[in-house]
């Protein structure tokens, strides 16, 4: 079976995104139907299938270590392979090269990987893939201050309904939007990450099924194209009662009047953190939480950086603030890093003035960042 490189290497390529470090998926599903040709990936919290179009029908079913199927094919260079199912192995042909990936069998059959369906439905709805996009590019943005980081399991959820997605940390990012039905849904990172397998909107569904034990099994499918995913998630409503505490909190800062709001180019901005980070030291940034305090001053017409080691930078303010004292304020700057770095929008909202928090506005996307106290 000759097959396309480029489509394989896509689709490769964002699985093991959200496998990485999931030494859970272990077995990858090869196997015809008719005329298409379905990929299938599963840890049993997740399953991906991604359907490829064959030029003509042929029997074919192979299931191999998952890790080395999607990485060999991820590092091919040749335009096409040529994939072959022999007694016990898998056959890759790639240019002058060959490969053989052994198969996987369970009481001498050939391993059958599980399917994560959703019987009962209770939710269905379009959802829109700039949705799902914004969630993977701006809130994914506020779980990297923690990645690799021992810290409270909520920390490490998105908790999304029918109003938008909510991420918290050390500070925290709400994402405005609107679905079309009431939901309250907690998923993981490796769950969100699965969002760049669709490029057009998706079919949502939540579901209830019973467990293997009798319990109840929160589910959600997107299907959109040739992709579909399905997961089992915790959809536990005392962890839902807990997360919106922090989330109504947020919304109570963003809602607060500041004292000083002022508005900033996110070039001129981003320019100027990026250039204070050159002078970051690797013992500055050898810890999983990556700190970088910074000391700021707003005038009536500047925003004015400046390090540990001597360095100054200056933004200016787009909107001046007349007839108010100097505002000094201290906080993370690797924070701010990532928030322009999600950030699409030419300008900035930047609101503080109680010696709390900073919130950063830009359209329906609100974050919020510490200060530092001295």
């Amino acid at each position: 079976m000759i097959l396309k490189t480029k489509d394989f290497k896509e689709a490769a390529n964002k699985i093991l995104l959200a496998s990485d470090s999931d030494k859970n998926i272990t077995c990858l599903e090869l196997i015809t139907k008719e005329s298409e040709l379905y990929l299938n990936v599963t840890n049993r919290e997740f399953y991906v299938s991604v359907k490829f179009p064959l030029s003509e029908p042929a029997p074919f079913h192979a299931v191999v270590n998952a890790d080395l199927f999607l990485k060999l094919i991820s590092n091919l260079s040749s335009d096409e392979f040529e994939a072959t199912v022999n007694d016990n192995y898998l056959l890759i042909k790639a240019g002058s090269a060959s490969y053989k990936l052994p198969m996987i069998y369970e009481n001498d059959k050939l391993m059958e990987l599980p399917v994560i369906s959703i019987a009962n439905k209770t939710v269905e709805m379009p959802i829109k893939l700039d949705i799902l996009q914004s969630i993977l590019n701006v809130n994914s943005k506020e779980l990297l201050k923690i990645k690799n980081v021992d810290v409270n399991e909520l920390q490490k959820l998105y908790f999304i309904d029918e109003k938008g997605c909510f991420t918290f940390t050390t500070g925290a990012c709400l994402n405005e939007f609107n679905l079309d039905k009431p939901v309250k849904l907690l998923l993981n990172d490796r769950i969100v990450k699965l969002f760049r397998l669709f490029d057009s909107d998706v079919d949502f569904t939540l579901g209830q099924d019973e467990g293997e034990q009798g319990n109840i099994v929160s589910k959600i499918s997107l299907s959109a194209g040739n992709v579909y995913v399905a997961a089992i998630i915790t959809n536990d409503d005392n962890l839902i009662s807990k997360i919106q505490g922090p989330c109504n909190a947020t919304k109570n800062y963003i809602a607060e009047k500041y004292d000083y709001s002022i508005v900033l180019s996110v070039k001129n901005l981003s320019s100027a953190i990026n250039r204070l980070m050159l002078f970051t030291k690797q013992s500055d940034t050898n810890t999983n939480n990556i700190f970088l305090p910074i000391d700021a001053t707003i005038t009536n017409s500047e925003l004015k950086f400046f390090d540990k080691y001597g360095n100054i930078e200056t933004v200016n303010i787009e909107n001046k603030t007349e007839g108010k004292p100097d505002y000094e304020l201290s906080f993370n700057m690797f924070d701010l890093k990532l928030v322009l770095d999600s950030t699409k929008t030419d300008t900035i909202t930047f609101n503080c003035g109680n010696h709390r928090s900073i919130v950063i506005t830009r359209g329906q996307v609100a974050n919020l960042i510490p200060e530092i106290a001295k």
